[in-house]
């Protein structure tokens, strides 16, 4: 079996891919497709199983999994990663294996020309940060609070992303595992099994990000008294 490509953290689709994926996510059968795809790569015949699991009353058939596969791959939310062996794995009939595109898809809404003037391109990646923070109550000092929140949040993913390659060490050696657990237990070994300093690293910087938006917090809704 060919070795998975490593997994974008976050994709953001905007204009035309947005409205495509918003589209084709209104089916619950992708939803749950998408979902288990994000936490390990699956074959067709492995996807009709999962669904079968989820809800036993419903007859899934496969020409109906393969449509809602390529309406996700056409948007881009997921793609074929590699083949395997049919079966037990003593076959000389491969299966194609599919995977999400990224552990977290953002669709973009509202006005983006509301976003301040920046140069630095892993800004961009916080979408239209500013106003949706807005409409959630947050009220950001100004765009260096805002950049900083940012930039914490990228150096928090590296770290994440260096844990997340022993967490996949751990969970290759079970078998089986349901999709919702791999995604839990993936989380958690993500930051369990990090090196000492990327440990302490990790949580100063979830610290800093939440102090942070604590504070913006309290400036915008924080008169809700209770937020102190």
């Amino acid at each position: 079996m060919q070795g998975a490509k490593p997994i974008d953290t976050i994709r953001v689709l905007t204009g035309e891919e947005a409205i495509g994926a918003y589209k084709v996510l209104s089916d619950e059968s992708r939803r749950q497709i998408l979902h288990a795809l994000r936490a390990r790569r699956m074959s067709t015949s492995e996807l009709i199983d999962f669904l079968s699991k989820q809800d036993p009353n419903k007859e899934i058939k496969p020409q109906t999994v393969r449509y809602h596969i390529k309406e996700l791959e056409k948007c881009g939310l997921v793609e074929q990663d590699g083949y395997e062996p049919t079966g037990n794995g003593d076959s000389h009939i491969m299966q194609k294996l599919w995977r999400a595109t990224a552990e977290n898809v953002f669709i973009a809404t509202g006005d983006m020309d509301s976003l301040p003037e920046r140069a630095e391109s892993d800004l961009d990646r916080t979408l239209d940060i500013v106003g949706t923070m807005k409409k959630l109550g947050f009220e950001l000092k100004d765009e260096q609070e805002m950049k900083e929140i940012a930039e914490a949040m990228t150096k928090r993913d590296k770290i994440y992303l260096r844990g997340l390659e022993f967490a996949k060490e751990n969970l290759r050696e079970i078998c089986e595992i349901d999709p919702k657990l791999y995604v839990l237990f993936r989380g958690t070994l993500s930051i369990v099994r990090l090196e000492e300093n990327d440990y302490k690293d990790y949580w100063e910087l979830s610290r800093k990000i939440t102090d942070a938006l604590r504070e913006a917090y309290k400036r915008g809704k924080g008169k809700n008294p209770l937020v102190y």
